[in-house]
């Protein structure tokens, strides 16, 4: 599922896939690995890190747990 991102929100959507990059590798995890966790393919990971595309709730709940990382934490690297 592709969602877009409103491109005022651009910075925010970069901090973010910034900061989720970060914490998959401070953990050591591959964004195959990550993607596998989420049943979504590698390239959904890459373009989230890349900020290519938005990312729903649901999906960033996933996310934060994949990477064993709170999504306050998450937001807090991001200056969110």
């Amino acid at each position: 599922m592709v969602i877009y991102m409103n491109d005022q929100h651009y910075e925010r959507y970069r901090n973010l896939g910034l900061s989720v990059s970060y914490f998959r590798k401070l953990h050591a995890l591959t964004q195959q690995q990550v993607a596998d966790v989420m049943n979504v393919s590698y390239e959904t990971i890459s373009r989230i890190e890349n900020a290519n595309t938005g990312i729903s709730l649901d999906m960033l709940f996933e996310l934060s747990k994949a990477i064993k990382t709170p999504l306050g934490e998450l937001f807090r690297h991001a200056n969110l």
